[in-house]
């Protein structure tokens, strides 16, 4: 996308939603004279690159207007507002104050896609995804390593210490479920912080912004609840009742199965070595044991990784932050996704969810493998590749303005290569899956009309309010059994009128 630096102020505007001080409390260089100093607001923190990130070497930011100077030179920020933000050292280079009990409101959830070499996933793929799930992304973001999607709240969720921060519990239930249905089909990194870092909104990583996809909260609780009952997920509730006291965390069955496997290593995605040591060490805190006897088990652990082995600064930082008292207990969440990867004793390698026609399975939610054979060493391709092949000669023929394609069957089959009797069962299982639409014409100027979903959505995106419904309307007239999808898409619960301009989305992937 062409993003001018304008419409990324807008973007930062948009998420932030109030959070920030739009100009700098003292030596603004924006500020109009004659406004006051606004008063006292949040902060967020701003990373100039990923490995800057991993140390927590960033930037305190307490203002918009912060963010428009250093346009493009961050990397990674939390777009949910905290309460303060400080830094650890004297020359202010290293952060502190981004965890969930500094929260002072979520703004956005994220998804955070990581792919692999050898697997394959595409900003069509995150669409249809979200098609399905009724939830159009209000922006996606193209990375080094896959994608980010973005859900943009209505308004911000402001966060409480009552109930034992239950406002973020239900937070965290929200973001798990939308992690766990995008995960059922993409390769979704389930481990990273729900409300912390993420990739930053910059000009040449946005794939898609659409500012008028935000989300009321309440309608993704109610989504959350239902499919947390649908897929018989554990969810946190609040307490409002005594419960009988709870055996002590460490002496839990998972505990053991993780200190006796010696199979356990770091991987992008999965929840690893690291994340073990941390986790247990949290079991122990919570538990009474000392310090001492939680480094001397975690150090044995660590020993018989043999040459995975952490090194021991990285384990002694592990227990540190377990025993600093920012944390109450090892979260169930975590314990969940380390016994999925590693409770068996083995490296994970049991099928998590398996397609039609191929032949990929998954160790964990959070990676995707495949294992078939090159298709240039194939005499025949399989059907789910004529999709993709159909999917991509269709991306490169439909634009905002007229997002179908006219052509012939014959034409259509020579191009692509497809048997024209396994063109129409492509065609047939295509529509009926929804995410292709068709109608064929007869006679002298007729043929084939096509119109991916994702093409149909920007279109109806894209256009100008007053000729919206004039597009819906000729879209149906072609296109009727695209009415679900197009009702669907109206019905998304958008917000009335934002500050932020609809971006030009003609130059992205529609399908």
């Amino acid at each position: 996308m062409n993003i001018l630096k304008q419409d990324l102020n807008r973007i930062y505007a948009a998420i932030l939603k109030g959070g920030l001080r739009q100009y700098k409390y003292k030596n603004s260089n924006l500020r109009p004279f004659v406004q006051q100093p606004e008063g006292k607001k949040g902060a967020i923190f701003g990373f100039r690159s990923k490995e800057a990130m991993a140390v927590a070497r960033g930037v305190v930011l307490t203002s918009e207007e912060a963010l428009w100077e250093n346009e493009n030179s961050f990397t990674h920020w939390t777009p949910n507002v905290f309460r303060y933000g400080t830094y650890t050292d004297d020359r202010r280079l290293f952060v502190t104050g981004h965890k969930d009990q500094n929260l002072n409101q979520i703004n956005t959830f994220m998804i955070d896609i990581d792919v692999k070499v050898g697997q394959s996933c595409s900003g069509q793929d995150i669409m249809d995804r979200s098609m399905d799930l009724g939830f159009i992304p209000t922006m996606t973001l193209e990375t080094p390593g896959g994608y980010q999607v973005y859900y943009v709240l209505e308004n911000p969720w402001f966060i409480s210490n009552a109930n034992g921060y239950n406002s973020v519990k239900i937070a965290r239930n929200v973001s798990n479920n939308l992690r766990r249905y995008f995960a059922e089909e993409l390769p979704v990194d389930m481990g990273c912080n729900h409300f912390g870092i993420a990739r930053i909104p910059r000009s040449d990583n946005i794939l898609q912004y659409n500012p008028e996809m935000t989300y009321d909260m309440q309608t993704l609780i109610d989504w959350s609840f239902e499919y947390s009952s649908d897929n018989l997920i554990d969810i946190e509730k609040p307490k409002l009742f005594l419960l009988p006291k709870k055996s002590k965390q460490k002496n839990a069955a998972w505990v053991d199965q993780l200190l006796n496997n010696t199979q356990i290593e770091g991987d992008k995605g999965l929840l690893g070595r690291n994340s073990a040591i941390f986790t247990m060490a949290l079991a122990y805190y919570s538990s009474g044991e000392t310090q001492e006897n939680c480094y001397n088990d975690m150090d044995q652990f660590n020993t018989n990784l043999g040459n995975k082995a952490l090194k021991d600064a990285e384990v002694r930082r592990a227990i540190e932050s377990a025993y600093s008292g920012e944390y109450h207990q090892a979260e169930q969440e975590k314990i969940d996704l380390l016994v999925e990867s590693w409770g068996s004793g083995e490296a994970p390698k049991a099928p998590f969810s398996k397609r039609k026609g191929d032949c990929g399975y998954r160790s964990h939610p959070s990676t995707w493998y495949k294992f078939k054979k090159d298709r240039s060493e194939r005499k025949y391709s399989h059907r789910h590749e004529w999709k993709a092949d159909l999917l991509a000669f269709l991306k490169d023929k439909s634009y905002t303005y007229k997002p179908y394609f006219v052509t012939t069957k014959r034409e259509l089959a020579e191009e692509l290569k497809i048997p024209n009797r396994s063109l129409d069962k492509v065609l047939k299982e295509m529509q009926q899956e929804g995410r292709l639409f068709y109608s064929v014409k007869a006679g002298r100027g007729g043929g084939i009309r096509m119109a991916t979903r994702n093409a149909l959505v920007q279109t109806i995106l894209n256009v100008k309010k007053e000729v919206q419904s004039a597009y819906v309307e000729a879209i149906l007239s072609l296109f009727p059994v695209a009415g679900k999808v197009v009702t669907q898409l109206l019905k998304s619960p958008a917000t009335k009128d934002k500050a932020c301009q609809q971006l030009d989305l003609g130059g992205i992937d529609t399908g």
